[in-house]
């Protein structure tokens, strides 16, 4: 058996609703329409059945929902996310072992309502979050919460670069080019987020 653990799923009730709760989301939406198995199951199986027996953990792509939504929608959406991973999961247990939460990181007390939901009611095998919340380090305080919560759950934390076109290579740009954002940029955001977090001693906590 081969289990893929970080593979990413738009469910069809979130995507419906995150491009009708994000429309700006123009170019997102083309490429992810571009990549069919990840919103058509459809595809994703027949994709997947050549492998024989495997499996994938499944977890939402970008973007993050915080950075393209208020918090009231971003909340619902994380909602919607993880009821419709957690009901394929159910559906197809042969394909999908578990899912990994996914969270609004607006604000805290609403992040961590969804992922103890999402952890106990649920099922999540661990939670997604990304290398910066909009523009925040992940070592600042107001964090500690949702890694404290993880090691009481001991349920690892999936980590997603965030980083876009939207985050130019040089001041005097106005955005990346030749997807340098991608392919050199989230390897040096996951980097430097890992080491923020090794260098602020939370591992050692």
């Amino acid at each position: 058996m081969f289990i893929d653990i970080y593979t990413h799923i738009f469910p069809g009730e979130f995507y419906a609703q995150m491009s009708k709760a994000a429309p700006k989301l123009e170019n997102i939406g083309k490429r992810m329409q571009s990549v069919t198995a990840i919103h058509d199951l459809d595809e994703r199986f027949r994709q997947m059945d050549p492998f024989g027996d495997y499996r994938q953990v499944i977890s939402l792509p970008n973007p993050p929902l915080e950075e393209i939504t208020d918090p009231a929608t971003g909340t619902e959406l994380a909602r919607i996310a993880n009821d419709s991973m957690a009901e394929l999961v159910r559906k197809h247990p042969d394909r999908f072992p578990g899912f990994v939460a996914a969270l609004a990181m607006h604000d805290m007390d609403s992040a961590m309502v969804e992922l103890h939901r999402a952890m106990k009611d649920l099922g999540a095998v661990g939670v997604q979050i990304f290398t910066n919340i909009n523009g925040k380090p992940l070592d600042l305080p107001e964090f500690q919460p949702l890694f404290d919560a993880m090691a009481e759950y001991d349920l690892p934390i999936w980590m997603h670069p965030a980083r876009s076109a939207a985050m130019p290579d040089y001041a005097t740009e106005e955005r990346s080019r030749y997807e340098m954002w991608w392919c050199f940029g989230w390897p040096y955001e996951t980097s430097l987020a890992m080491t923020r977090l090794v260098f602020s001693g939370l591992f050692d906590r």
